[in-house]
């Protein structure tokens, strides 16, 4: 079942309308224009960004995924993978470990 961290990175114009989101999400409403930002399946990548109507498909919103970051377009989805980075670099001082930092975000936020 796809999950949320309760401290997501989110656009300040998704940021009212987060809860409706989840609502949203959960009962298989589209949304248009709205990205999610997970990370990466295949364990080498650090993040995915999905548009919002992939997650109208029972399969991958019963699929194991923690969305960590809402934008309100791809654009805007890529400058906040860039903002977690960052967040990530003033946190650890180390970017070889970017995954692991996200994990534990993971682990201490569900």
């Amino acid at each position: 079942m796809v999950r949320f961290v309760d401290k997501p990175y989110i656009t300040d114009n998704v940021r009212p309308k987060f809860s409706t989101i989840k609502w949203k999400m959960a009962c298989g409403i589209g949304m248009t224009g709205l990205h999610f930002i997970t990370l990466a399946d295949n364990g080498v990548d650090l993040f995915d960004i999905y548009p919002a109507a992939v997650f109208k498909q029972k399969s991958y919103r019963r699929s194991d995924r923690v969305i960590l970051g809402i934008a309100h377009s791809h654009k805007a989805a890529i400058g906040l993978t860039e903002q977690m980075i960052m967040e990530c670099l003033d946190n650890c001082k180390d970017l070889s470990d970017v995954r692991g930092y996200f994990e534990k975000y993971i682990k201490d936020h569900i």
